[in-house]
């Protein structure tokens, strides 16, 4: 479920608006979100740190469909005093999935909601609170694997026992894991049995990279702890 819910935080990020503040008006009361037939709580509350924004992640599985849900959420959002984007400017997902943000300008804190449909009528729901007042500039002291010259728009996600970079690079497939085949065994990593994976003392690093607009290459890097 770590791994779901950092490609969760992945998709916040890259879809968070900019936010400016807002002042004049009494302030609302904070968002809270709509009450729900829990199932079954999916993953415990996690903070993830997404660009240098830190992100609160919750899953839980529900008994609501998804189609039910997402008004129920549009409508919750909006008498909440929160600004929705129109649909044309949400995110879309694969999978059937559907995902929906909202803004609250006062507190520079954006709410998204993933809904995943179930074979049997319920769903799963990804629920996060990015606190864009509290973000911080990510620097690179921190990066785990070096960037290829020409990398652009990479995104730091650091999370308990995980970090994660991600960007785009005008390079090929090939080239890409070329560059990595040779900096990471520098750097004293092995490759595992599995395409993609590299191992050394307690650690695990994945890599994976597919085409992306532009003639671009969109890479992502996952570190995370392994059993010894």
């Amino acid at each position: 479920m770590r791994t779901v819910g950092r490609a969760w935080a992945l998709l916040v990020a890259l879809s968070l608006p900019a936010l400016a503040g807002d002042g004049g008006t009494p302030e609302p009361a904070r968002f809270a979100w709509p009450k729900l037939q829990v199932l079954e709580q999916v993953e415990s509350n996690e903070i993830v740190e997404a660009g240098g924004v830190p992100v609160a992640l919750r899953a839980v599985h529900v008994k609501e469909s998804a189609r039910e849900l997402v008004q129920r959420f549009a409508d919750a959002f909006r008498n909440g005093g929160l600004y929705v984007p129109p649909g044309k400017a949400q995110p879309q997902l694969a999978s059937n999935a559907a995902m929906l943000t909202a803004v609250d300008p006062r507190r520079r804190i954006t709410y998204t909601v993933i809904l995943q449909p179930q074979p049997d009528g319920t769903t799963t729901l990804y629920l996060g609170e990015a606190n864009h007042a509290l973000a911080r500039a990510p620097g690179t002291e921190t990066d785990f694997a070096p960037l290829p010259p020409g990398a652009q728009g990479v995104l730091r996600i650091n999370g308990e026992g995980s970090r994660t970079l991600t960007f785009h690079v005008p390079l090929t497939g090939e080239q890409v894991q070329t560059f990595y085949d040779g900096a990471l065994a520098k750097a004293g990593w092995k490759r595992g049995d599995e395409a993609g994976v590299y191992t050394r003392s307690g650690e695990e690093l994945r890599l994976v990279h597919e085409p992306g607009e532009g003639g671009q290459r969109a890479v992502v890097l996952l570190l995370q702890s392994r059993a010894r």
